[in-house]
């Protein structure tokens, strides 16, 4: 008959540093290739739209602590708000995208922040003090398109400014800003989460 273990096993899961990010916009922004450029530094031409969601996976240092970051990519069609409103729960960062060659893809951003309010914070009646919003950028997506070009610099620039968002200009195809976005990201939840990390015994260098 065999005994019982009594030593417990250790969870090591919780010496690691999870973060978890979700991209979010409009339907056609780039969002995907977005994130395979970052996960795996490629890009595709073709464009296949999200069904639900995607995932993506990446150990990436960031500050001397190596960071498990999970990437959830949200379809922006509104048949998945359902899958959306579930994802956003507990991430630590969000990729808010929009398509420079598409004007109606500034007007459509006060929408989307309204929608992450709402899924990250809950209700007027619920306890939000329990809850806080993740870390938001905006990327401007599709700069090498320089002809088809309809958001301006500045029109960008004051949509970013309006809901205090951190702005880059990207480009999936050429790698502009990516990794840049990415980086700063990723760096300021480490300064967030720092402390937290620590008191639990993540490595840290």
């Amino acid at each position: 008959m065999s005994k019982q273990l009594q030593t417990p096993i250790p969870d090591f899961s919780i010496c690691l540093a999870w973060v978890k990010l979700v991209s979010a916009g409009f339907p056609g922004s780039g969002k995907t290739s977005l994130i395979k450029h970052f996960c795996d530094s490629r890009f595709s031409a073709g464009y296949q739209p999200t069904v639900g969601a995607d995932y993506g996976f990446k150990v990436f240092r960031v500050d001397g602590i190596d960071l498990r970051v999970n990437m959830w990519d949200l379809s922006g069609y509104p048949e998945y708000l359902e899958v959306r409103n579930e994802l956003y729960s507990g991430c630590d960062g969000v990729l808010l995208t929009i398509d420079l060659t598409e004007a109606k893809s500034v007007a459509n951003i006060d929408a989307w922040m309204r929608e992450i309010a709402q899924c990250c914070l809950g209700s007027p009646g619920q306890q939000q003090q329990q809850s806080s919003m993740p870390d938001i950028v905006l990327l401007a997506n599709k700069a090498d398109l320089k002809d088809k070009r309809q958001v301006t610099p500045a029109d960008a620039a004051k949509a970013a400014a309006k809901h205090k968002l951190h702005l880059y200009e990207t480009s999936a195809a050429t790698g502009e800003g990516v990794d840049k976005a990415f980086r700063d990201l990723l760096q300021r939840i480490v300064q967030r989460n720092r402390a937290a990390w620590a008191a639990r015994g993540v490595k840290m260098e």
